[in-house]
């Protein structure tokens, strides 16, 4: 029997091809590790993007935030913006420049940086003014406009003043004012900054209704004059007529009036004075010295 026996290599060769063949695999290897390492991968894109859309937003914000800030500079500095006028409207007894003087400076003041509400504070703190409203009106302007109080009676302390329907003082008499009711305060010492006028206008209005009956027509009731805190005296124009009232029943006094207005027209009197100011009855005085008894009228 034949038997082909194989070339056999020997131990040199063969080792040789072993160590050629280790080296193509190390090779091989080497360049998957570079190849791989050569190719991004898909984090690391994603990631750049964010960081590129970060730094645009930052630049516009950047932008945005200094056009605001040059803007501004521009409207507080540019002189087109200066205050050159201020008109005012509603106000009657006050002239402009005593309001500008109880305001303080505008003119020449920046239109946006002026304090609109600091300005309205301050006028509503005057004495003749109700309410303000204080408006910008571009380029250079400021509008105002008041609501003023309207005097509605005197008050004599030692000056006489004059008084809205709320109570409040506003200024010393003015001659255009001298048509008003007078209120005759009954202590020396009280001052106008002081004054209550609550009771006070109670007493207005009572004179108020008084004088709405056609027994005061042609001589009307124009003096109040307080006696205390509890009697009040009201006198006529002709000063010919008082009538007394406690100001804690002004409303009753009016009622017992009512009831002898009939008789007081009726006699024809020449009265000195009537007193409303009792409980039960009305005490109406002649003025002639042939009868200055004393004539008393229940009113129960």
């Amino acid at each position: 029997m034949d038997f082909a026996v194989a070339d056999q290599k020997s131990p040199s060769t063969a080792w040789s091809d072993l160590r050629s063949e280790r080296k193509r695999k190390h090779r091989r290897g080497g360049d998957l590790r570079t190849k791989s390492l050569s190719k991004p991968s898909s984090s690391d894109f994603f990631g750049a993007r964010i960081l590129f859309e970060l730094a645009s937003k930052l630049f516009l914000a950047g932008v945005v935030i200094y056009l605001i800030y040059a803007s501004y500079n521009f409207l507080i500095s540019d002189s087109r913006f200066k205050i050159t006028d201020v008109s005012f409207r509603g106000h009657h007894a006050l002239v402009e420049k005593q309001l500008l003087d109880w305001l303080g400076p505008i003119h020449g003041e920046n239109l946006f940086t002026y304090d609109l509400s600091k300005a309205t504070e301050r006028l509503a703190e005057h004495p003749w003014v109700l309410s303000a409203s204080v408006q910008r009106n571009f380029p250079q302007e400021v509008q105002i406009e008041l609501t003023e109080r309207v005097p509605y009676a005197r008050v004599k302390f030692e000056k006489i003043f004059l008084m809205d329907n709320f109570g409040m003082i506003l200024s010393e008499e003015k001659p255009e004012h001298k048509h008003l009711p007078l209120i005759i305060q009954p202590a020396k010492g009280v001052k106008p900054e002081n004054f209550s006028g609550d009771k006070v206008i109670q007493s207005l209005k009572t004179m108020h209704y008084f004088n709405k009956l056609s027994f005061f027509k042609n001589n009307p009731l124009d003096i109040a004059e307080l006696k205390g805190d509890s009697r009040i005296i009201f006198f006529t124009r002709n000063r010919d007529l008082q009538i007394q009232m406690s100001m804690e029943a002004l409303t009753e006094g009016f009622k017992k009036f009512m009831i002898v207005l009939d008789t007081l027209e009726d006699d024809n009197m020449k009265i000195q004075m009537i007193d409303l100011s009792f409980k039960d009855q009305v005490v109406v005085r002649d003025r002639l010295p042939t009868n200055s008894t004393s004539m008393k009228r229940q009113t129960n």
